[in-house]
This record gives C-alpha cells, structure tokens and sequence, in this order.
C-alpha cells in the first residue's frame, strides 16, 4: 500500500506529458509558461521516483546507509522543487496580463530565498540529521525539522494567494478558479493520509495540482477562445440553441471593434492582444448573469435572459456606456471605434445560426449607416432570409434557374441608328417577376460570386451575336467587376469564349467604373494593353461619380468614356445645367474619346445633348432595357 501513491502519480504525470505533447506543434519553441509546466511535471515525477526508491531500499535493507540518506535527501529536495515549479508557473500565469515587471521580481527572488534555505537544510541534514536519519538498525527517523517542507510549500502558496490578491483586476477569474480547485485537494489529501499513514501521498497532491494547471490553461479546451478565455463561437451556437429550445426570453449584443488593426499599428501586436484580453475581461464582468463569447478576431457577443423592457434599455445603456468610455491600459486610454447589434428573441427563432446570420447582417447594416447602434427587428430578419434566398438563386447561374442577358440600345447621333448597346443580366424569381439588379448584384459581389454571373453574361453575348446575323453592325458592352479583371487566366478564357463564338473581337466592349482605376493601376494598365492588342475596346462608366483622374485616362487605353446623369444638374430654377456636360465633351473630344452620355429620359434632353455634342445617348427616352425577342422587334422596326 505505501507504494500506491507513488504509482498513481507517476501514472497521471505520464498521461499529463503525453496530452501536453499532443497539443503543442513543436516542442523547441515552447513558451515560457510551458516550460515551467514541463519543469513541474518533470519535478513530480522525480519525487515519486525518489520517494519509490527510498522506500525500496529500505524494504531490502542491505543498501549502505549513505545512500539511503542520499536518496532521501533527493527526494526532499525534489519534491520542494516541484512546489516551487508549480508557484512560479502561478505567479506567471497571474502577471501575464500585467506589466508591473517588480511583481515577479519579487517572486523570483521569493521563491529563490525559499528553495535556497531548503537546500541548504536538507544538505546539512546528512550531518545533523534535522530532517530524517536512520538508527542503528536501518530504521527511518523524522527529525525536528521533517515538516519545513511543508512549511515552504505553504509559503510559497500565500505568496502566491497574496500576489492574485493584488492583481485580481488583471489576473482573470481562470486564476481563481484554479485557487479554488487546489486548496480543498490538499487538506483532502492530508486526511486520506492521516487515515491511512502507510500511503505517500505528497507526489500524488503534486500530480493532482499538475493535473488542474493542465485543464486550466495548457490543454487546447474546446469552446474556450484562447487568447482571452471567454467561451468561444461553438458555445455560443450551443448555448443559443439551447435556449431556442427551451423557448426561453432572451437577448444578444454582438460587439463589433472597428478599425482594430490602427490600435495594433500604433502600439505592436503584442500590445493590441493585451488591449483584447482586458477588454474581454471588463465585458465579462460588465453585466451580471450574462455569457460573453469572443466569436472571433474583434467580435464578441453577450447573451443574458430578457425580463423587462425597461430592464433591457438598461443593460443596453450600460453596454453603449461602457463603449463609449473605452477602457484605460497601462496609462493609455483606450478607446473604440465600434457598432453594437442588439437582439430580443421574440420565440420565431429557428435556430442559433439563422439567429446569427440576421445580427452579422444587422450590423453591417449599421456600419453602412455609420451607426454606432442598431436594434435588430422583424425586418432584419425578413431581409436576412431573402438575402440567403438571393445566394441560393445565386448557386445556379444559367437560363434554367432564371437568369436571362437584356440590352439596352444606344443611339449614335452621327449616323442616327443604334450602333452599340450594353448587356445587363437580368434575374427571374420562381413566379416568373424579375428580382431587381440593385438587390442581387450586390449580394454577388459581397459573397464573392459575381464572377460566375459576368462568365455567364460573356457567353450569352456571344451566342446571341452569334446567332441572330441581324445584330452584325452592333457592338455589346459588357460589365466586368475589377476583382475578375485580375483573376488568374481572364485574358485567355475571356477571348477563347469569343473566338468559339467567332465574333468580331471589336465589336466586344469591356466596361468597368472610375472608381476602381486606382486600384492596381499597373496591373490594369498590362491587361488593358493586352486586350486592346488582340482588338477589345475599353468603356469608362460612371464618369463624374466621386473621384476623376485625368493622368489614369489619359494613360490607359479607354475608346469610351460613358458620363455619368449627375453631370446633368437641375439648377434653382427648376432648369437643367449642361454647362459641365459640355465642356468635358470638348476636352474628351481633344483625347480622341468617345462621348456617351447616360440617363436621358425625355426628348427635351436628349435635344439637348445632341446640342452639347455628344456622341451617343443612352436614356429610357430612346431605348430601355429589353430581352432578345423585343430587341429584334426594335431593330426590325428601326431599320423599317
């Protein structure tokens, strides 16, 4: 019996080693932190081993008595170590959050003088016998000093209750946690050992405090975010599923840090992760009864059970106050630029991911209105579900599923026909009624998938001219987002689709915004160049929105420059300004460009603009937008 717990130590100490090794990628760059975890465990075991040893020999009684008292000492001193492993590895954990550097000072010179004075004892006690020595006969006898281990091992536990004491604000409540676990095992330990004093039990308390240390912070926890130790996106899905089910009242505030990555700029990464986790621990402790989560990066969300109204504006306040102050950090006030989307559940919810999905939207929602807070309702949640209805419509891009390619004719001014017209896709909902560009084109962009739209478009062009010989002096514009301009192997897949139609490579036009010029405008310059080489044309769109270059038109290969309505401006008194209009044509008209002019809706202006020299006017008061059918009516009735 008096091996057992010895055994049981070494036991769980090789199963700690064996999990630690597993949850960590290379072993070489360890932390700190992790060392003196492997110093503790290896401490531990050494005192088992020690105290295994000792016992064995004893037991045979032909050792010599000098290594009887060697092997003794050692276990002693082993087992003094392993405290002392396990108490720096504490004051660690308790100052990681903290920058007052004379702290652990302090308890590195603490510990020092009490690991000192003990080696010095036990070393003495080979000659004076303070500690143990043996009789005549062999056997074991405790000195007057047999308990100061244990009197340094308390020692160094206070100091390192008092340090958590006076760092609690910075040390988190995983500290305490551990404190509270650690002491009842002890005296627990203690009593098994004073009812049964033929079993060791001072290894296997060290291995049971390795065995907390371990669940507390070295083990890869699921559901525990590991920079700041709140509960992570899986509970959070958990919990609010749970609640969901249990059809109980309930709210969320999901927490958006803006613009987080100027904080880490101004002050180092390192820093911005210490600002994360004492601004997770200030949420944490903000409202009482609440979870908090961090979801991910600078996302967090707080869930707490709904009572009141008032109660909730409450809370609500005491989120947007605590906010808006920010928090203060070694001398550094700290402040957020941040939005803040708050839910009620009102029993509709069908699950915590649809839940989820309307606060995401809810709060983008509030970021384009530059809006600090937004309270999700009904509406966000009818316009989540249409816009997930959108993404799915979006997964099968072709005619069966409701896509179609409508043209809207312009007019050249010079032989008075339509001599060019611009592709636009067009969407049917299951009922035949068409979705509106502006509501699934966008969605396509933020998702990432207006790629297959455009390739869609590219080929139905090309199949209509191909096919339909009476569009043969037409030329088609077609919209390109940027993001697809640089997409690995555009250029050949774009003129391959045109060249298996057999298409006059002039009379295919690539139209993209001003807007994007100055993104990588050496990159669009190369393509540009390539593509107006193999015989492309170029169409500037929305000229006059925002930002105008010259030097990037004048550098890059535009044919066409399509100016934007807004250049066309009602004056006071109720009359239209075309003085700007005017002069851009004559300076455009200088670079050998082409003028389009959109958004005439009446004859009165597409007067005039004929009259302010424009070349072609593309307007609802000639032509609107129409499917192939009715083109072909258009032009038969143009050319009649």
């Amino acid at each position: 019996m008096i091996y057992v717990g010895d055994y049981f130590a070494l036991i769980l100490v090789a199963i700690l080693f064996l999990f630690f090794i597993d949850t960590k990628t290379s072993l070489r760059y360890m932390s700190a932190s992790s060392k003196l975890y492997i110093s503790s465990l290896l401490m531990t075991a050494a005192t088992a081993v020690t105290d295994l040893l000792s016992i064995y020999m004893l037991s045979k009684g032909w050792f010599p008595l000098w290594q009887n008292v060697l092997v003794n000492t050692a276990y002693f001193i082993f087992g003094v170590l392993a405290v002392t492993s396990i108490a720096l590895y504490m004051f660690t954990r308790i100052l990681e959050h903290t920058h007052e550097k004379h702290c652990m000072r302090r308890a590195h010179i603490g510990l020092a003088a009490a690991v000192s004075i003990y080696v010095v004892v036990a070393v003495a006690n080979i000659w004076t016998g303070w500690i143990f020595s043996f009789d005549e006969i062999g056997n074991y006898v405790r000195g007057p000093l047999n308990s100061f281990g244990y009197i340094i091992a308390l020692g160094e536990m206070a100091m390192v209750i008092i340090c958590f004491l006076r760092n609690k604000k910075t040390a988190g409540g995983t500290v305490w946690r551990v404190i509270s676990m650690i002491c009842p095992i002890i005296p627990l330990c203690v009593l098994v050992n004073h009812l049964a004093p033929e079993i060791m039990m001072n290894s296997f308390i060290l291995a049971l405090v390795d065995g907390v240390l371990f669940i507390a912070y070295q083990g890869q926890r699921h559901g525990v975010h590991s920079l700041t130790k709140l509960n992570d996106r899986y509970r959070f899905f958990t919990e609010v599923d749970y609640r969901i089910g249990k059809g109980e009242p309930f709210q969320i505030f999901l927490i958006n840090l803006k613009n987080f990555g100027t904080i880490n700029q101004k002050f180092g990464n390192n820093f911005g992760d210490e600002i994360l986790y004492h601004f997770a621990f200030a949420l944490e402790s903000l409202l009482p009864g609440s979870m908090t989560f961090h979801m991910n990066g600078t996302v967090f969300a707080m869930v707490m059970r709904y009572t009141y109204q008032s109660t909730s504006e409450k809370q609500c306040g005491v989120v947007l106050d605590f906010m808006e102050k920010g928090i203060e950090f070694t001398g550094h006030q700290i402040n957020f630029d941040y939005s803040v989307a708050h839910y009620v559940a009102d029993g509709e919810e069908k699950s915590a991911s649809d839940l989820y999905e309307t606060l995401e939207y809810s709060a983008a929602k509030a970021r384009r209105m530059n809006h600090r807070y937004i309270r999700c309702g009904s509406e966000d949640s009818a316009e989540m579900a249409r816009k997930r209805y959108i993404i799915e419509k979006l997964r099968n891009i072709d005619r069966e599923h409701g896509y179609e390619v409508w043209f809207q004719p312009t007019k050249c001014l010079a032989t008075e026909k339509f001599c060019s017209m611009e592709a636009l896709v067009r969407l049917r909902d299951t009922d035949g009624k068409l979705i509106s560009p502006g509501e699934f084109i966008p969605i396509a962009e933020q998702t990432g998938m207006i790629s297959p739209v455009t390739w869609f478009v590219v080929e139905e062009v090309c199949h209509i001219l191909k096919t339909n010989p009476e569009f043969d002096n037409v030329s088609v514009s077609i919209n390109v987002p940027q993001t697809q301009f640089f997409e690995k192997g555009f250029i050949p897949r774009f003129t391959g689709i045109v060249d298996q139609a057999g298409i006059d490579h002039r009379r295919i036009c690539i139209e993209f915004t001003e807007r994007t010029l100055l993104d990588n405008f050496g990159q669009t310059m190369e393509i540009m160049t390539q593509l107006t080489q193999e015989g492309f044309r170029f169409y500037l769109d929305d000229f006059g929105v925002g930002y105008s270059n010259f030097n990037c038109l004048l550098q890059l290969p535009f044919q066409v420059i399509k100016l934007d309505p807004c250049l066309v401006r009602t004056g006071k008194d109720g009359k239209k300004d075309y003085s700007t209009l005017g002069t851009l044509t004559d300076l455009f008209h200088g670079m050998d460009l082409i003028v389009i002019a959109e958004g005439a809706e009446t004859e009165e202006e597409v007067k005039l603009l004929t009259e302010n020299g424009v070349d072609r006017i593309q307007g609802f008061a000639l032509a609107r937008p129409m499917p192939v059918e009715k083109l072909l009516e258009f032009y038969g009735e143009k050319e009649n």
